[in-house]
């Protein structure tokens, strides 16, 4: 079994090069299946969930290769096929498979979706969606099946959800007439569908509001696209030197959106410069509390940077609350950093964490992939030896990390028991 060691007590200085967007990376590989051709996808992270999403489309008849982070795939051989929870339960990024099948087939099934256990994420928004574009759906033991053309529609979304909007996009960009999304999720990912789209030739007016307006097209053409940079993972490794006192530069970010992601680090006490392709952070000798923070769809904080936050502020000096208000469970990372000698409690959605000096490096398990980002950090601001399981989540959107890491000075290697 593999775990990461990590010794604690090192300040991070160096250099880190940002790698590509999960988030834009996962949605954009299942809009690859609406194009007719090869599309190539620049900066794309190699990481499992892009591996898993690749195996997935295998099955479909797409032929991908991922070499330097330059993704590649071939269309041409496509066909409908079921998903199963086998493919479909690795990632959740496979959910957006029906929108992207049933908008090229117009037929689509799979299993219900697996990835990261940080709540319930049901698909009943996603399957509305569907229903509102005229499309005929069934929910059976086995999973979601999805049949029929898309017809343009008035799409209102009670909840900013990014999955929902990024499938009622790629079931209706190559559906008949027009259709508009009202409330749709505004997260930078979305905007960077929509461009990847209309490279391939779709017409998409709005991205980047709550309003999008997609008229259908008949088909999408081959492309090549290049991602932007990570912004969680950013946040991570800024977060990593902040913990331990450090300060770090962050190359390749001049497309990267970090709304929501800096400005709790700053209330913390660190000092961020920003230029167009750089981000500088040097930490202060003591972090701050956070009096009251909640996570929140785009522009605010974002629930992806929940679990660093609490691992950053378990360190801080003085009393701060966190309420997570996008998922309802998102905290598997409160009880490992109570075998590390945090003093953190819940109540209903919120997390409140008194700060204290000092944790002890022990060892501790991941159960989703910021948890395991979270505990890395935890652990590099520790004294001794931290060995944290579950790192199959962390490579879930981490390409290296420990690589990474050392890189800037970390003790922290890759292991096998």
């Amino acid at each position: 079994m593999s775990y990461i060691s990590v010794v604690g007590g090192t300040g991070l200085k160096g250099e880190v090069c940002l790698q590509g967007s999960k988030n834009a990376a996962l949605p954009v590989v299942a809009a690859a299946v609406l194009c007719n051709g090869t599309v190539t996808i620049k900066n794309c992270p190699d990481i499992s969930d892009i591996r898993d999403l690749m195996q997935a489309l295998s099955y479909a008849g797409i032929v991908s290769t991922l070499c330097d982070n330059v993704l590649e795939l071939d269309t041409t051989g496509a066909k409908p096929v079921f998903f199963g929870p086998d493919l479909a339960g690795k990632t959740r990024g496979g959910v957006l498979l029906l929108g992207a099948f049933v908008g090229r087939f117009k037929e689509a099934g799979m299993a219900y979706p697996g990835g990261c256990v940080i709540g319930a994420r049901p698909i009943d928004l996603h399957c509305k969606v569907f229903q509102r574009l005229h499309l005929d759906l069934r929910e059976e033991e086995e999973g979601v099946f999805v049949k029929g053309t898309p017809k343009g529609a008035r799409i209102v979304l009670p909840f900013p959800s990014v999955g929902a909007t990024e499938n009622a996009i790629l079931a209706s960009v190559c559906g008949r007439g027009r259709t508009e999304i009202m409330g749709a999720a505004r997260e930078p990912e979305i905007t960077e569908l929509c461009l990847f789209l209309k490279h391939a030739g779709a017409r998409i007016w709005g991205e980047g509001t709550s309003c999008l307006v997609i008229e259908g097209v008949p088909y999408l053409h081959a492309t090549e696209y290049t991602l932007s940079g990570d912004r969680i993972v950013a946040g991570t490794y800024l977060a990593a030197s902040m913990i331990t006192g450090g300060e770090v530069v962050i190359r390749k970010t001049e497309r990267v959106c970090m709304k929501g992601v800096l400005e709790p680090l700053r209330t913390m006490g660190a000092m961020i410069y920003r230029e167009k392709e750089l981000m500088y952070l040097h930490a202060p000798k003591v972090l701050q509390p956070i009096r009251f923070l909640e996570t929140a769809p785009f522009p605010g904080f974002p629930t992806d940077m929940q679990s660093q936050t609490v691992a950053l502020l378990s360190v801080a000096k003085g009393n701060s609350c966190i309420c997570e208000t996008v998922f309802e469970s998102r905290f598997g990372v409160v009880p490992e950093l109570l075998k590390m000698g945090a003093d953190i409690t819940c109540k209903d959605r919120c997390i409140f964490v008194h700060g204290k000096k000092g944790l002890c490096g022990t060892n501790v398990t991941a159960s989703d992939l910021r948890s395991g980002a979270a505990l890395v950090l935890a652990a590099l601001a520790a004294e001794g030896e931290s060995k944290i399981s579950g790192c199959e989540y962390i490579a879930r959107g981490y390409e290296n990390i420990c690589e990474t890491l050392r890189g800037i000075g970390a003790k922290c290697s890759m292991r096998e028991e």
